[in-house]
């Protein structure tokens, strides 16, 4: 079996490799409250994935930009910032705000980020 390159110049690097050398092997477990797994991702299911979401902001002609992440604790979220790495953005992740709430907060680190574009599932952008 071929070894895994220690020095790996960034994450993105990395996920590649893994996805190529071992992409049948877990990279990444979300323990709903801590204690029951909500799901999972092997190395190529997260690099396919990830790859996706790049392709769509690459087509934006965002590279370099910033990009508001707005996810609910879980793998979306991982999914979307390996995305932005591989597609040259600068994440900028945020938690929903809850019900009923300001999006005050929001707007503010829209606005001091200069974020370009909001990556968040159908769901909580429904809300806002």
């Amino acid at each position: 079996m071929e070894s895994l390159q220690h020095r790996s110049a960034s994450l993105v690097e990395l996920l590649k490799q893994r996805s190529e050398i071992q992409p049948d092997k877990t990279a990444f477990v979300f323990l709903e409250e801590g204690e029951r797994e909500g799901g999972s991702f092997t190395y190529s299911e997260l690099d396919k994935r990830a790859r996706s979401i790049a392709a769509v902001i690459q087509s934006k002609g965002l590279k370099g930009e910033r990009a508001l992440l707005i996810y609910e604790s879980g793998l979306e979220y991982l999914d979307s910032f390996f995305g932005c790495m591989y597609a040259g953005v600068i994440s900028v992740p945020l938690h929903p705000p809850g019900k009923n709430k300001s999006l005050t907060r929001i707007s503010a680190i829209a606005k001091d980020s200069d974020a370009k574009v909001i990556l968040s599932t159908k769901e909580i952008s429904d809300e806002l």
